[in-house]
């Protein structure tokens, strides 16, 4: 929309009437609305595809101080708005980069910004919000209700999926992910049923979208394999944010993740080890750590240990409770087999949860029999 177009519309908002008396009151604000179908102006309705996430809007504010966010189906969408009744222009509106969209993604991502582009009328029936303007008619279908608070402002910290309800039933298996938020960042770690799965994202308005999900390769057959890839849907695509007193809710197009706040990974007065750090293994009971295939190490990052047991690279969710490592679920790991490797037991050891202190840049851990020590790097 040129600057010119954009400043008569403007105009012509400011001396637009309000809606008719009797007319259903507009209420898109602070609302998440999924894409339900697209027409263009004398053609025939799309419904986009199923393979395809759907694109979604939200409206918060009123009058000449409107912000738009969402997504593209593949990216975040930004911009601003004025309404006045039912009129209503956008502009500024951006999609991101497009450089994660696949063809078909990419199509709709330009069709949706193209359409939102020239909106000038803002319909709500219920569920059901109608924009209509020069490209054609956008119809979409209300997702999502407004989050108690800003999501910036209450999220920071770590959250641990504890059940994920959606349409085939509850989708727990043998999950276990734990989500960390810091203003607009947020991270995602843990296991989504057979698989370990890592991933970063932004809080975009009411909605967190994370620019890439990666997963271990290991099958995972029967109902847990169907679980898994649903949890794996959901976090490709942009979720709303919604509060349900002290639960969190990630909301999809296919089903959500309810959260509860992660315990804090440490008693009070606790030491914990540097997050930033890779604490190496040096010596075993005394003596110079034994020769393996890979150095012995660990991490301890966002509630989760992670490292290499000399073989394999290995991870699970953790708390320190009274000066010992406690694990959440256990320790998973790649399968490699590592021929003529001493086997130090690295699974058996954290399952006797062993004490844990730090002395400089020193990590060392304790059970009734084996003494553990390692150095930051």
């Amino acid at each position: 929309m040129s600057a010119l177009l954009t400043t008569l519309t403007l105009a012509a908002l400011a001396a637009a009437p309000s809606s008719a008396p009797g007319a259903t009151p507009v209420t898109a604000d602070s609302v998440t609305w999924t894409l339900r179908n697209l027409q263009p102006t004398g053609q025939a309705v799309i419904t986009p595809g199923a393979a395809l996430t759907r694109p979604t809007l939200r409206l918060t504010g009123s009058g000449a101080a409107l912000t738009v966010s969402g997504s593209t189906g593949c990216s975040p969408l930004t911009g601003q708005g004025a309404v006045k009744g039912q009129a209503l222009v956008l502009r500024g509106v951006q999609g991101g980069s497009s450089d994660r969209c696949t063809d078909a993604a990419l199509s709709l991502h330009e069709d949706y910004l193209r359409f939102l582009r020239t909106t000038t009328r803002l319909d709500v029936s219920g569920n059901t919000l109608t924009l209509t303007g020069g490209a054609g008619r956008l119809t979409f279908t209300r997702t999502g209700g407004a989050m108690t608070g800003t999501p910036t402002d209450s999220l920071d910290g770590t959250w641990q999926m504890r059940v994920t309800p959606g349409p085939a039933g509850p989708e727990r298996g043998q999950a276990l992910l734990r989500f960390t938020f810091s203003g607009a960042k947020v991270t995602v770690a843990g296991l989504a049923g057979c698989n370990t799965v890592t991933g970063s994202g932004t809080v975009v308005g009411q909605q967190v979208v994370f620019g890439g999900v990666a997963s271990t390769r290991r099958f995972c057959p029967g109902t847990a394999g169907v679980a898994e890839n649903r949890i794996l849907g959901l976090l490709r695509a942009p979720m709303t944010i919604e509060r349900q007193g002290a639960a969190l809710v990630l909301r999809g197009q296919s089903g959500q993740l309810t959260l509860t706040r992660a315990l804090v990974p440490a008693t009070p007065g606790s030491v914990l080890p540097d997050p930033a750090a890779t604490y190496t293994l040096t010596r075993l009971n005394g003596q110079p750590a034994p020769q393996t295939l890979r150095p012995v190490t660990l991490t301890f990052r966002d509630g989760r240990l992670g490292g290499s047991d000399g073989c394999n690279s290995v991870g699970g969710a953790y708390t320190v409770q009274a000066g010992r490592v406690e694990l959440d679920g256990g320790l998973m790991g790649t399968k490699m087999a590592c021929a003529d490797q001493p086997d130090l037991g690295f699974q058996s050891f954290f399952e006797q949860r062993p004490t844990l202190s730090v002395q400089g840049t020193t990590l060392i851990l304790k059970t009734a029999e084996d003494t553990w020590e390692f150095q930051a790097r």
